[in-house]
């Protein structure tokens, strides 16, 4: 079974009718690592957007307030 994941492409094996992720588990699986990459991507969003300083078009900084 391939499992894609935005551009992380895995195959999953399974070694015998008896595995030990069934669909239902492994479904979760892949539901909370897309959470934590959306969170991790959101997080480095606003982080960037923090740290970014502007010019003010006379050749200074605009300050921003934390």
């Amino acid at each position: 079974m391939d499992v894609i994941i935005n551009e992380v492409v895995s195959t999953v094996r399974l070694v015998d009718n008896q595995s030990l992720l069934d669909e239902r588990t492994l479904s979760s699986i892949v539901r909370a690592v897309l959470a934590a990459v959306e969170e991790k991507t959101a997080r480095e969003g606003r982080r960037n957007d923090e740290a970014q300083v502007e010019d003010d078009g006379r050749g200074g900084l605009v300050g921003r307030g934390l």
